[in-house]
């Protein structure tokens, strides 16, 4: 095991022993971390043929890695033989949901020499794909020793993670340098990845992989689309704590007149009973989304979607859509996902995590950059008093998330060329 290996594996099992307690309490109490728990330590069936292993931290990458997934399972060379892993209890929901083209869907083992050792030995890859420049010292030292491809698609390194990265460039760099190829989303990305140490011939700039993802067709009850159906709804899509906060002051700015609604979709499942007491606490008649019957009514202007899976749905629903993470320095989530469905967009300042395609929507006058609740007020405003405006706005939304796609066929060649 080479030294920077030693000192990691060491550092690993002293920061394990820090927080023993913390992990047995999270064990016992928490549900969700006990999830695939085995399989976390690389406790899986054995596959006999060698499978090509994808894997997709969260959410997020799940999605932006599903069309080169379908793209993968439709080539005769690798069909029935795809593995996706995840390290999130969501990303694992929504691979199952949406991923249903792959032979098998698992947790991604602890980065530990014996759990990733005997995790590989089990799925048996013929290669290893990875989104967004996932890095895992162990997993890519045991894939190298046993000349397994490693292949990262989607490629990003966001500026934080760039700083980080620079600053241990010493123990990366040789990782970097075995990486067969370096699939980037731009030529940032690919000037950061060369100057931690990847190979020139290994760095190609194939593009955002999330601008090929088809929007989900969700079926809502008939109670939401009846709720919806002739008033202005605004849809705040992957919230953090505070921002539900600036969108309802934002639209009691508005004349009541204008009859706007407003759907809420936390982020994070763990938050809808936080956001419900947080509504009841303002004095809010609403409804929560797991509570509208069959045939019957949502109560008041406020929706609280706490159900996973039906963000798309509601943004195909919406007049507007605000797209959290992005008025509290979180970076931002995918603003494509509204402008897809032609629904123009808002969203904070905090957009670094999806730069480019901020970049290309607010050139293209699909998307708007608001700071405050004042001036989510006066955006909806505008678009309730004018719907040309709002109309136009959305086209170009739409028509901006058209212009770039292709990143997942390109990937797909990419990987044809490595396996051929």
């Amino acid at each position: 095991m080479p030294a920077r290996l030693l000192l990691y594996n060491i550092l690993i099992l002293g920061l394990a022993v820090f927080a023993l307690p913390w992990v047995v309490y999270q064990l016992a109490f928490v549900k969700k971390r006990r999830d695939g728990l085995s399989q976390r330590f690389g406790s899986l069936p054995a596959v006999g043929k060698k499978t090509v292993w994808c894997h997709a931290v969260s959410v997020g990458e799940v999605r932006a890695m599903s069309p080169l997934l379908s793209l993968l399972e439709g080539d005769s060379r690798v069909k029935g033989r795809i593995v996706l892993s995840t390290v999130t209890l969501t990303g694992q929901e929504t691979a199952r949901r949406e991923c249903r083209n792959v032979s098998r869907i698992i947790y991604f083992p602890l980065d530990l020499p014996f759990a990733v050792g005997r995790a590989i030995r089990r799925i048996n890859p013929g290669i290893f794909i990875t989104a967004e420049t996932e890095i895992w010292p162990n997993f890519f030292h045991s894939c190298f020793r046993r000349n397994i491809p490693v292949v990262v698609v989607n490629g990003r390194i966001s500026d934080s993670s760039f700083t980080r990265y620079l600053r241990f460039r010493w123990f990366f760099s040789p990782l970097l340098e075995k990486v067969s190829a370096f699939l980037m989303q731009s030529e940032e990305d690919a000037r950061r990845i060369l100057q931690l140490g990847a190979r020139a011939d290994a760095v190609k700039i194939t593009g955002n992989m999330k601008y090929d993802r088809v929007p989900d067709r969700v079926s809502l009850p008939g109670a939401v689309t009846r709720w919806a159906d002739g008033r202005f709804l605004v849809v705040a899509g992957s919230t953090h704590r505070s921002e539900e906060d600036t969108i309802l002051d934002a639209i009691e700015r508005l004349d009541r007149k204008a009859d706007v609604l407003t759907a809420l979709v936390p982020r994070h499942p763990e938050r809808f009973d936080e956001v419900a007491g947080f509504l009841e606490k303002r004095g809010l008649e609403f409804t929560r989304y797991s509570d509208v019957p069959d045939g019957g009514a949502v109560i008041g202007r406020v929706l609280l979607v706490d159900a996973m899976g039906v963000l798309d749905g509601f943004y195909a629903l919406a007049d507007a859509a605000f797209v959290g993470g992005s008025l509290v320095p979180v970076g931002g989530h995918n603003l494509l996902e509204p402008a897809m469905h032609g629904v123009p967009v808002l969203t904070g300042p905090h957009t670094h995590n999806f730069r480019d395609i901020a970049e290309s929507l607010i050139e293209a006058g699909g998307c708007v950059v608001v700071n405050s609740a004042e001036q989510i007020s006066s955006v909806v405003g505008s678009y309730i008093s004018d719907p040309g405006l709002k109309d136009g706005a959305g086209r170009s939304a739409l028509e901006a998330s058209r212009k770039v796609s292709g990143a997942s066929k390109r990937n797909f060649e990419e990987i044809l060329g490595i396996l051929i």
